[in-house]
């Protein structure tokens, strides 16, 4: 059997969404074309927490990216007032879901669930959040979506801010494929 491209073993790309979205992936990290992000410092902020809280959504996980993907490929920007008014803290459950079975697993949904009241502050420029969502979004595409979210709890650790350099650095990991190859 020859292997496909992107692997399946790393991203399995069921849905059609997946793909199209994978696709899009790559076109901005090959051009490094990426998106406005607009909106406040705190929307900024709170749209990151979101993003990255989305796993334990009530509704679809890929709800609050499908609306993230569809402002980029409209207009290549990302409104994050718009998004966050549209899926806010009380839409993501605290619950401990059914994917939660491992040690890793609790960890992970137990930082979902402490990123809701905790205050953090994600460091850095536009084009930094605008690489971090479009590297963390490939990330949630593969199957160690899981391990995106416990390497930002790693990296976060007892601190309450994070710079937004230094988790594209990491993020680099989850790029089986040199996508975003400089």
């Amino acid at each position: 059997m020859t292997i496909k491209y992107p692997p399946q073993y790393r991203y399995s790309l069921f849905e059609q969404w997946d793909k199209k979205t994978f696709e899009l992936i790559k076109k901005i990290a090959k051009n490094k074309n990426y998106p406005k992000v607009l909106g406040s410092k705190k929307d900024k902020n709170q749209f990151l927490i979101t993003l990255i809280r989305i796993q334990k959504a009530l509704y679809d996980w890929r709800d609050f990216l499908v609306d993230t993907f569809d402002q980029i490929k409209k207009n290549n920007s990302i409104n994050t007032a718009i998004l966050i008014e549209k899926y806010p803290t009380s839409s993501i459950s605290k619950e401990e879901p059914e994917w939660a079975t491992y040690k890793e697993d609790r960890i992970v949904s137990d930082f979902i669930d402490d990123l809701e009241i905790r205050k953090i502050i994600f460091l850095g420029s536009d084009q930094e959040i605008a690489e971090f969502v479009v590297r963390f979004t490939l990330g949630q595409l593969g199957h160690d979506w899981e391990f995106t979210i416990m390497m930002i709890w790693e990296m976060l650790g007892s601190k309450d801010s994070l710079r937004l350099k230094e988790l594209n650095q990491e993020m680099k990991n989850f790029d089986y494929l040199n996508l975003f190859k400089e």
